[in-house]
């Protein structure tokens, strides 16, 4: 438990860290940070996935799959890209011919439009089902104008755009994991709602009246606040104990 306690406690420092640095850190500033965890591959990949999903940009990093909530690991899986649908293959590509038609009247308009192909090509690199590639693509360009609102002219041009483009993947990624843990939410409600649905119904049928909270709460193994919640949503009315 200490151990686990200790692990949580640096998480939240190195977060503190790389915020204190604009939200960026690079990979090495990471292994090094945890060096006496003697973390694995695999451990080290989900620290820097978890900064990703908090927006920080960590910089020589490449995002293989699994997140870290907090202190909880969670399994990595390296997910393939999906195909884009016929509407999103559509939408890039009238995007890319927008872009193909635009043209540069300042430098840092001119910066954009050498930045915004690079995004739209990562976008679709990240892309998963869960999220329409138009939105991550837009996510994606703001975290570009941030980054380059942010970036210094003066260094290395190379070493630049590898910065710029770590702080657009790691907007995108966030914007992706958080629409994906949103759906995976809105689908277990829904489940939720068709099994206490189901439940009540049945039991209905076979007591011949309206069912008990307490009743439906015991025949389902959850509390009658958790029934409470979902109620509404099940469209269904049940009688407590005290109605009866």
């Amino acid at each position: 438990m200490s151990d686990r306690l200790e692990f949580r406690g640096k998480l939240q420092r190195i977060l503190e860290l790389a915020e204190s640095q604009e939200k960026k850190i690079t990979l090495e500033e990471v292994e090094t940070y945890f060096e006496d965890e003697q973390l694995s591959r695999e451990q080290i990949d989900l620290v820097c996935d978890y900064l990703l999903s908090q927006k920080v940009a960590v910089s020589g990093y490449e995002k293989m799959g699994g997140i870290l909530s907090g202190p909880k690991q969670v399994e990595a899986q390296e997910e393939p890209c999906p195909i884009l649908t016929e509407e999103e293959q559509r939408y890039v590509e009238s995007y890319l011919e927008e872009l193909g038609e635009m043209k540069a009247g300042s430098e840092e308009e001119a910066r954009l439009l050498y930045y915004f192909p690079k995004v739209v090509e990562l976008a679709v690199k990240i892309n998963r089902s869960q999220v329409f590639i138009g939105d991550v693509i837009q996510e994606g360009n703001v975290s570009l104008m941030l980054a380059l609102k942010e970036s210094d002219s003066r260094n290395d041009r190379e070493l630049e755009e590898q910065e710029i483009m770590d702080q657009v993947r790691a907007g995108m990624l966030a914007l992706v994991e958080e629409q994906t843990e949103v759906k995976r939410q809105d689908k277990k409600m829904v489940e939720q709602v068709s099994e206490l649905d189901e439940t009540i119904q049945s039991m209905s049928e076979e007591m011949g009246r309206k069912v008990a909270v307490d009743e439906v709460a015991e025949k389902l193994g959850i509390s009658e606040a958790q029934i409470a919640d979902i109620l509404k949503l099940a469209g269904e009315e049940i009688d407590s104990a005290e109605d009866e």
